[in-house]
């Protein structure tokens, strides 16, 4: 299993701090499909532009 450090530079100099899990080899290349077709820059981009979508659909919003 691949691990996935979705952090990036920028959040990185903001002081956030990196999360890390753990995936199947099959779940992240469908991840990384659904990335490039979507146009996101990473995956890392694209897992945060997903999470925060589902936390709108909730009635939750992310301050940024």
């Amino acid at each position: 299993m691949g691990v996935i450090d979705v952090s990036t530079h920028k959040n990185e100099r903001r002081g956030n701090p990196p999360f890390q899990f753990r995936l199947d080899p099959e779940l992240r290349e469908l991840m990384e499909q659904a990335q490039q077709q979507d146009g996101d820059e990473s995956l890392a981009a694209w897992i945060k532009r997903i999470l925060r979508k589902e936390l709108q659909s909730r009635g939750l919003e992310p301050k940024n």
